[in-house]
């Protein structure tokens, strides 16, 4: 009993600095993990609010475009008015419309978030800003690559393994403290019986729950 007694010591002792081992690098990467998931949340959100900033500006550039596209319309529809009974008025509102539109035309440009910018028969610029929001982020690489949500998942699971580790490393400490008591106790064989069979017994499943915890079965 006295050799078993103390391979289960040795074997205990070295287990016991495996699973610490095991337990600091799982821990280490569940922190790298939470600190890589914050900064994905804050690049995320930083390369949110750019591509809001885009679509906004579009926004502001919408009613500059409107606004001379609207006057060119206007006032090629009363040269078309005047064309027949006053044709030099006509040939000057002709002119003031190509200046207007040209201004609009200068104005597309600009427009980052969307392109084909027209007016409509009412009046109005066809712009639909979550359709522009949705392409902005499709087309925006470093966005889509961004995956704090995954990385938030992975940073549970290690600190999830790190605390089954550290409950396999409190075990076999545990199972060392009985051993202990047994080999201490010689004079009491029924105490050091039953001391020796708790700690092999706490070796055996801080053992296997090392190995579970290692290969992904728990």
């Amino acid at each position: 009993m006295a050799i078993a007694l103390a391979l289960l010591i040795g074997f205990a002792s070295i287990m016991s600095a495996v699973v610490a081992w095991r337990a600091s690098l799982a821990s280490i990467e569940s922190s790298r993990l939470q600190s890589l998931t914050v900064q994905e949340q804050a690049r995320q959100q930083q390369l949110e609010r750019q591509l809001d900033t885009i679509v906004s500006q579009d926004e502001r550039l919408l009613y500059v475009y409107q606004e001379h596209a609207l006057a060119a319309r206007e006032l090629q529809a009363q040269a078309d008015a005047l064309r027949e009974t006053d044709r030099e008025a006509a040939d000057g509102l002709d002119l003031e419309a190509h200046g207007r539109l040209a201004l609009a035309r200068s104005v597309e440009p600009f427009f980052r978030g969307a392109s084909g910018i027209f007016l409509d028969e009412d009046g109005s610029v066809p712009y639909d800003r979550e359709f522009v929001l949705r392409n902005l982020r499709a087309g925006n690489v470093e966005l889509r690559e961004l995956r704090p949500e995954e990385t938030g998942v992975l940073a549970q699971a290690a600190d999830v393994r790190t605390a089954n580790l550290l409950a396999s490393a409190a075990i076999i400490v545990a199972a060392l403290f009985f051993l202990t008591i047994a080999q201490v106790t010689k004079h009491r064989l029924q105490v050091r019986y039953v001391f020796f069979a708790a700690g092999a017994v706490l070796v055996v499943v801080g053992t296997i729950g090392l190995f579970a915890f290692e290969l992904g079965v728990l």
